[in-house]
């Protein structure tokens, strides 16, 4: 009981954290607006002509199903199959848009966040649990920050208007926008690339195991995507077998500050499962907020996490 109560307080924790926090919000700012602009391009290159192409193939009435239209029409013209169908449709459509934010967010904010985790554990403990021996001294978390800003956001608004106003090759273009302050920026400061060179390398570090957790997420909701058809109970075990897969990503950076391999955090989680599909719910509700739930509430969570994780290790007590 005390640990579903820990986990439905981590996200509120997370964010009382994140607002108290001195010099946290400011770290947060480059990969928040990067995340902003690479989810408004993911939207007009792949998900809004996805959607289109969706709706204009099922108003298709299709080739004529000829000799066994007879046999399979009274299934095809059931209101529950096409019911059904709309439902299936929606719930990949949601679970691909989800998705893809969550691994845009944790590929570009991964680094910005394991600072705010490193001054919260340093402040908490009196020491990183992670060793910090490989990471360059040449650039502050301060000044990474600044050059960040320097280079992305002139970059973001450079790629946009190369992409909208191009008359050809957009998306080829945007990109090279992106480069071109990036450009101007390690020029400025050559140490910035030296920096980016070890955020990039950490990130790919970590991508296997990241994938593979996705990976046994997806698996877990398609095994069970029928919950939701249920009557009575199917909802709220969907909801709780989602808020656990949310709560499974949002906790790998935690984790991977620990090494812990992925069979270790699976034997933890998998121990202390109702404290984390009580964070998991409750971060799903965060999360679903429009427009500012996904942006705001991901690094929120990504700190409560931590905190839960803190509290549930017996070998690290964090303070509220």
């Amino acid at each position: 009981m005390a640990g579903l109560i820990e986990g439905a307080r981590a996200p509120l924790v997370g964010a009382s954290l994140l607002l108290r926090g001195p010099r946290l919000k400011r770290v947060l700012v480059p990969p928040v607006l990067a995340v902003t602009l690479g989810a408004a391009w993911l939207h007009g290159a792949w998900i809004s002509p996805s959607i289109e192409a969706f709706f204009t193939l099922s108003s298709d009435p299709g080739p004529d199903p000829s000799w066994w239209q007879s046999s399979l029409a009274w299934l095809a013209d059931s209101w529950l199959l096409q019911t059904l169908s709309g439902l299936s449709s929606l719930i990949a459509l949601a679970l691909t848009i989800w998705l893809s934010f969550t691994l845009l967010f944790e590929v570009i904010a991964g680094p910005f966040l394991d600072e705010v985790h490193s001054r919260l554990e340093t402040q908490w403990f009196g020491r990183d649990p992670r060793s910090h021996s490989a990471r360059p001294d040449v650039l502050d978390s301060e000044a990474a920050t600044r050059r960040s800003l320097q280079w992305l956001l002139p970059g973001g608004l450079l790629g946009a208007a190369m992409a909208w106003f191009s008359p050809f090759l957009p998306w080829l273009l945007a990109p090279i926008g992106l480069l071109i302050p990036l450009l101007w920026v390690t020029r400025q400061d050559p140490s910035y690339l030296t920096w980016l060179r070890w955020a990039a390398g950490h990130e790919l570090s970590l991508l296997l195991t990241s994938a593979k957790i996705a990976l046994i997420s997806i698996l877990m909701l398609l095994i069970f995507i029928w919950l939701p058809f249920v009557p009575l109970v199917g909802t709220y075990l969907w909801i709780s077998l989602s808020g656990f897969v949310l709560a499974m990503g949002l906790c790998d950076l935690a984790f991977s500050r620990r090494d812990w391999p992925g069979r270790t955090r699976m034997s933890f989680m998998m121990a202390q499962a109702p404290a984390f599909g009580a964070f998991g719910v409750v971060g799903g509700f965060l999360v679903g907020i429009p427009i500012l739930g996904p942006i705001l509430a991901v690094p929120a969570l990504s700190i409560g996490s931590l905190w839960l994780i803190c509290r549930l290790d017996t070998g690290q007590r964090a303070a509220s």
